[in-house]
């Protein structure tokens, strides 16, 4: 599990990168608001968590949801 768990961390930590980055390039006007929504639509297909890293994932927040409320 802690492998489906770091790869889950690598693919949010990419997507959100790689999403930050088209947002800045958009509001520098950079790419239009069309190759933004390209752009965010691809990256969110490429990095999309499968079904056993979104379980790990969920387990994970859980599991620190219930530590952090003691």
């Amino acid at each position: 599990m802690e492998k489906k768990l770091m790869e889950a961390f690598e693919k949010l930590q990419k997507r959100e990168h790689l999403l930050r980055v088209a947002r800045h390039q958009w509001g520098l006007g950079r790419i239009t608001k069309e190759e933004f929504k390209k752009r965010e639509e691809g990256i969110l297909e490429r990095y999309r968590l499968t079904l056993g890293e979104e379980r790990a994932y969920d387990l994970y927040l859980r599991m620190k949801g219930k530590r952090n409320s003691k």
